[in-house]
């Protein structure tokens, strides 16, 4: 089995490709240059999750089509286009391949990046929450056992906790107007703190993650 494709190196792909959308959104913290960097590794990361799931396009079309098939394929397609959208126009708004040619449209193609960023997050969020039952088998193949009953539950309440800061955080992070394509003034002033920052989009994608994870679920016992 290629390194890529065991279950612990996918596991971290994934997890190191959602701290890095969440890291990049620190913009006014980094300086471009970090931000830029960060985005590249981030998409190249993405890159070699699709490729470990290539499987998954090749049978697109092949197979019984159920809701909750039908829902994660919708759901995947939007997350592709989201990224294809945030890909070309950060090639396009770049200060460091692109910064000594002339961009007519350039506060549009910002605008585009900024909605389409943040977009991603809670896409990504309802993705990862959709596929909890295939994180849970990788988890058991890296050796995890499995988890009983009781601390489920546990977790479960904890997630409630988690889902209703994320509505507040959303509102902190200026997220909600944004995703309806309209202006926030808020801003994060990250010479007061930083981490914060972090915690709050920790809880704004455990709020969409949550979401995703009930849908799964609905869409199997309706399956069923």
């Amino acid at each position: 089995m290629s390194r890529w494709k065991r279950p612990g190196t996918r596991l971290w792909l994934a997890l190191l490709t959602l701290a890095l959308l969440v890291f990049c959104f620190a913009y006014w913290w980094l300086g471009n240059l970090a931000h830029e960097i960060a985005g590249t590794v981030m998409l190249l990361a993405l890159s070699r999750h699709i490729l470990n799931n290539r499987f998954w396009w090749r049978q697109l079309r092949a197979g019984r089509w159920t809701a909750e098939r039908a829902v994660t394929t919708a759901l995947t397609l939007l997350v592709a286009l989201d990224v294809l959208v945030l890909l070309g126009t950060s090639l396009a708004i770049s200060q460091s391949l692109l910064a000594a040619l002339p961009r007519p449209a350039l506060f549009t193609l910002r605008e585009v990046h900024w909605f389409a960023a943040y977009w991603l997050i809670p896409l990504a969020a309802l993705h990862l929450g959709l596929n909890t039952g295939r994180i849970g088998r990788l988890l058991r193949q890296v050796g995890l056992p499995a988890t009983p009953r009781a601390l489920r539950l546990g977790l479960c309440a904890l997630l409630c906790l988690v889902a209703l800061q994320g509505l507040a955080s959303g509102g902190l992070l200026g997220l909600w107007p944004r995703l309806g394509f309209r202006y926030s003034l808020a801003m994060w002033d990250f010479n007061a703190a930083v981490w914060p920052f972090f915690l709050h989009w920790g809880a704004v994608i455990g709020l969409f993650a949550g979401i995703g994870l009930v849908l799964a679920s609905a869409t199997r016992r309706q399956a069923r």
